[in-house]
């Protein structure tokens, strides 16, 4: 009965580990294919306000601004400003310390996700 009651302690006392772990706030880094077909590296930073900023190029310079709400482990994102395409998208995301993942469900923009809908970022 110890040893069971030491495992739900346990257990409960790391569940916040892992729920922190599924945020996806902080800065990420992935590249997109340009319209030459090379590659332009992308950072985006994901507020805890529900906000995000995209900077192509990785120059310093926000290019794009957005909102986003989280249902469990579907993101919803819209962007606001500095795009022609401002309907929402819905993803599967998956994070761990290292990486972001979003997984297209549905999406406005026929252009964001790329061709396969699915985005890998690093954590930056």
């Amino acid at each position: 009965m110890k040893k069971c009651n030491r495992l739900l302690i346990a257990l409960l006392l790391l569940a916040p580990l892992g729920l922190a772990a599924q945020s996806p706030v902080g800065t990420w880094k992935f590249s997109v294919p340009g319209q030459d077909g090379k590659m332009i590296p992308l950072t985006v930073n994901i507020a805890d306000n529900g906000t995000y900023a995209l900077d192509f190029g990785a120059d310093g310079t926000v290019d794009t601004k957005g909102t986003y709400s989280l249902d469990k482990d579907k993101m919803t994102i819209q962007d606001t400003e500095g795009t022609d395409c401002t309907a929402p998208g819905v993803y599967t995301i998956m994070v761990d310390e290292k990486t972001l993942t979003m997984t297209r469900v549905s999406d406005g923009c026929p252009n964001r996700g790329g061709p396969e809908g699915v985005m890998k970022m690093e954590r930056g």
